[in-house]
């Protein structure tokens, strides 16, 4: 879950019901959205506050809080990625287009790039096929938790795509890619230490660390390598053993 976007949305509604009537109330992630007691007033200065800050030009107030949160999300994301965010392949020396010699190098049978963007390694990298949910240059729109195929990869990029939401979020995408990887496949990663967009306040950044990435690399019982830090962002690598 964007936990951002849930304190906007928390804060908003503490401030809804902020009057004595209401001290009893309580809301949680579970809590029905469309069961609060708004007053029509009420109802429709929340909805404007959050399109405001969200840039979203209409909301439906339905489900719980959490399911609100997560349609939330994906209009905000599909709007930054859609619209706002560009590559910036240039930028990075183990990230960037060098990464294209050293897979080819090892005659790819079969290349996943996991939230390829506009899709730049295609045709360049041997038998790739890219997914992105937010992208139509991907070859396929999805999200890699929708991406059920029956193959494997021996390799998988994710550059910037294993970055959003909380560590539940990581964690599940993390363990849908280590079961698409080949044995003795490799995954070559770029992640975010934590640094937010300016241009998206509320795009979600998971705090990579060295130690996180060292843990997870060992409870699948996988090897990390080539640890770097690459411009702003951080490179490393897992061989699935």
């Amino acid at each position: 879950m964007n936990t951002r976007i849930f304190s906007l949305v928390m804060q908003n509604l503490k401030q809804s019901f902020s009057l004595p009537k209401y001290s009893n109330l309580e809301i949680t992630k579970d809590t029905d959205v469309s069961l609060l007691p708004f007053t029509p007033a009420r109802k429709e200065k929340f909805a404007m506050n959050i399109c405001k800050e969200l840039d979203i030009e209409h909301i439906t107030l339905s489900g719980t809080v959490e399911e609100f949160v997560q349609l939330l999300d994906t209009f905000y994301m599909n709007r930054f990625f859609g619209e706002i965010w560009k590559p910036n392949t240039d930028n990075h020396s183990y990230s960037g287009w060098s990464i294209i010699d050293r897979i080819n190098k090892q005659s790819p049978k079969n290349v996943l790039d996991f939230g390829c963007g506009y899709n730049q390694f295609k045709g360049r990298i041997n038998n790739l096929t890219g997914i992105d949910p937010y992208n139509n240059n991907a070859d396929y729109m999805i999200d890699i938790l929708e991406f059920n195929v029956n193959e494997t990869y021996d390799h998988i990029i994710a550059f910037g795509s294993l970055n959003f939401g909380d560590e539940h979020d990581i964690r599940i995408r993390f363990d849908k890619l280590y079961n698409l990887l080949d044995d003795q496949g490799r995954m070559y990663f770029r992640v975010n230490p934590g640094i937010l967009w300016p241009k998206g306040p509320y795009v979600d950044i998971f705090p990579w660390s060295f130690e996180f990435a060292y843990n997870i690399t060992k409870e699948y019982n996988c090897k990390l390598e080539n640890y770097k830090k690459d411009n702003t962002r951080v490179y490393f690598e897992i061989l699935k053993m």
